[in-house]
């Protein structure tokens, strides 16, 4: 898999998508990709929520890099 960032979907349903997929929890897959605990949480929070982050492309390639393996 090779990164291509104009495939970027920041929305926090398909970042939630990811984790479930890679068999981790929000704090797992924190941990798995070097981000805090507390950036992962506001990744996955519903956009309407103000404690939202949109994720950057480089978080979103790495769940899908673990969703990916977990799934071989």
């Amino acid at each position: 898999m090779l990164p291509d960032a104009s495939k970027h979907n920041p929305d926090p349903a398909y970042i939630r998508t990811l984790i479930e997929r890679a068999g981790l929890s929000q704090r797992g897959a924190a941990r798995q990709i070097g981000v805090s605990e507390r950036m992962m949480r506001s990744y996955c929070a519903p956009m309407d929520v103000s404690t939202h982050s949109a994720a950057p492309y480089c978080v979103q390639f790495a769940l899908e890099c673990l969703a990916g393996a977990s799934a071989k």
